[in-house]
C-alpha cells in the first residue's frame, strides 16, 4: 500500500479541478490532483466554452495557448423552434473576450499541464472510493490505482469529479440525481458556418431538443438533450432520439446530408442544483458540475464550474493560512457560492419550465426573430453573459408577448 501526502487533494482532474489545483498550487499550497482517467481522455461534452470560462482561461495564462491552437470562436447563435420559425443571431458586445468551440479531450489534458506547470502533482488513474477524518486537520482517502490500494492523505479535500460523482455521493453531500441527460456524437464533413452553435426544438423528438455545433473544418458536435423527468417518464433511447432528430430535422438534414459519424454517440449527465447544494463540510469543499453548477437553461457548464473553482481556491488559501478547516472555516465559500449560483438559477430554472411548452418556444424564437433587443438578450442569456431573470421582468415578457403573437 503506497501513501501519498498534501495539504490539499483536488479529486477529479476536470475543468473546475484543475482549475482549483492551478490556483493553489500558484499561491504556493502542496497540491495534489487525482484523476481517475489517463490523460488524454474524453467528456461528452458541447465544447462550448463560454465568454465566463474564457476569462478564467485568461487568468490562467491559456488565452495565447487558445489562440495559437486555432480553435473557432462562436459566431452567434441559430435557433429554431417546434413550427420552424427561426432566427440567427449575431455576437453581442456584452462580452469583453469571445467564446470558443474547444473538444474536452483537448482543453481537460491542457488545463491540468497547466495546474502542474504551477506546481501541482498530478495522479491519473486513480479512483478514489471513500474518505475517513482522521482529526480536524487530518483527512485520509482511500483509493484504487491499478489494482493497488492507496491511502493519500491531506488537510483539506476539493471535491469536483463531476455529474457522476461517486465519491462526492459517498460523503453524503449530495442527494439528487443529474437533472437533465444528453448523447452526442461527432460528424465530419458537416455543412455550416464554423463556430455558430445551432439549438433546435424538433417536434419529432420533443421534449427533447437538438444541437449542432459547429467545430470547423466540417467537424460538427451534434447531439440531443432531454431534462432528466422527461427521461424518467418517457424512458426513450437516447441513440434513436439523436438519429431520428438528423433525419427529421430540415436544418439538420441539410448540415448533415453528407456528414460521416465520426466514433460512437456517447451520453452525458447534467447537473444544475447549485441552489440546493451545500457546498461545504469538515475538510471538503465542492467545485464545479458535484456541486450543481451549470447553466440551467444552456446545459453549459465550463465557465461556471471553472468559477466555482476559483472561489473554491481562494477559500481554501485563506482557511489553510488561518488553521481552520472546518466546515466552519470554510464557510465563506458556501456563502460567495450561493451568491454566485442561486439567483442565477432559480430565475433560469423557471424560464427553463416555460420552454417546454412548444408555444412558448414558438412565441420566444419569433419574438427574437422580429425583435432585435430580445434576440440580443436570448443570446446573452444562453452563453451566460446576462441573468435569465432579465427575460421574465414585465416588461421583457410584455415584449416577448406582443413580438410573439402571430398577427
Amino acid at each position: 500500500m503506497s501513501n501519498y501526502n498534501a495539504d490539499v487533494i483536488v479529486v477529479g482532474a476536470g475543468p473546475a479541478g484543475s482549475t482549483a489545483a492551478y490556483f493553489l498550487a500558484r499561491a504556493g499550497v502542496d497540491v495534489l490532483l487525482v484523476e481517475k482517467n489517463h490523460f488524454p481522455r474524453d467528456k461528452a461534452c458541447g465544447d462550448s466554452v463560454a465568454p465566463g470560462a474564457v476569462e478564467v482561461l485568461e487568468r490562467m495564462g491559456l488565452l495565447d495557448w487558445v489562440e495559437q491552437q486555432g480553435y473557432v470562436r462562436q459566431t452567434g447563435l441559430f435557433l429554431s423552434s417546434p413550427n420552424l420559425t427561426s432566427v440567427r443571431i449575431f455576437p453581442t458586445r456584452t462580452a469583453r473576450l469571445p467564446a470558443y468551440l474547444i473538444p474536452r479531450l483537448e482543453l481537460d489534458e491542457r488545463l491540468a499541464q497547466q495546474a502542474v506547470s504551477a506546481g501541482a502533482r498530478l495522479l491519473e488513474g486513480t479512483l478514489v472510493e471513500r474518505l475517513a477524518r482522521m482529526g480536524p486537520n487530518e483527512v485520509r482517502l482511500f483509493a484504487r490505482r491499478a489494482g493497488q490500494m492507496l491511502e493519500l492523505t491531506c488537510r483539506l479535500v476539493l471535491a469536483a469529479d463531476g455529474p457522476h460523482q461517486s465519491f462526492t455521493r459517498s460523503l453524503g453531500m449530495v442527494f439528487s440525481p443529474p437533472d437533465a441527460v444528453a448523447v452526442r456524437r461527432y460528424y465530419e464533413g458537416v455543412e455550416g458556418e464554423p463556430g455558430l452553435l445551432e439549438l433546435h426544438w424538433e417536434k419529432s423528438v420533443l421534449p427533447a431538443y437538438g444541437f449542432i455545433f459547429h467545430m470547423g473544418n466540417g467537424r460538427a458536435n451534434v447531439g440531443t438533450g432531454m431534462f432528466a423527468r422527461d427521461f424518467h417518464r418517457l424512458k426513450p433511447n437516447l441513440h434513436e432520439l439523436l438519429d431520428r432528430f438528423a433525419n427529421n430535422n430540415p436544418y439538420a438534414r441539410k448540415s448533415l446530408q453528407n456528414a460521416r459519424p465520426l466514433g460512437r454517440a456517447t451520453g452525458m449527465p447534467f447537473r444544475d442544483d447549485a441552489e440546493r447544494i451545500h457546498p461545504v463540510a469538515d475538510n471538503v469543499l465542492l467545485v464545479g458540475e458535484a456541486a450543481g453548477v451549470g447553466h440551467p437553461m444552456s446545459g453549459e457548464g465550463i465557465g461556471s464550474a471553472m468559477r466555482s473553482a476559483e472561489l473554491a481556491a481562494q477559500t481554501a488559501l485563506d482557511a489553510l493560512q488561518q488553521g481552520d478547516v472546518s466546515a466552519r472555516g470554510l464557510s465563506d465559500y458556501a456563502r460567495r457560492f450561493h451568491a454566485e449560483f442561486d439567483a442565477w438559477h432559480q430565475s433560469a430554472l423557471l424560464a427553463r419550465s416555460l420552454l417546454t411548452y412548444p408555444s412558448a418556444v414558438n412565441m420566444a424564437i419569433r419574438a427574437a426573430a422580429r425583435r432585435h433587443e430580445v434576440a440580443t438578450l436570448l443570446h446573452d442569456i444562453l452563453l451566460g453573459l446576462v441573468s435569465p431573470a432579465e427575460m421574465l421582468k414585465p416588461g421583457v415578457a410584455l415584449q416577448v408577448l406582443l413580438a410573439g403573437t402571430v398577427l
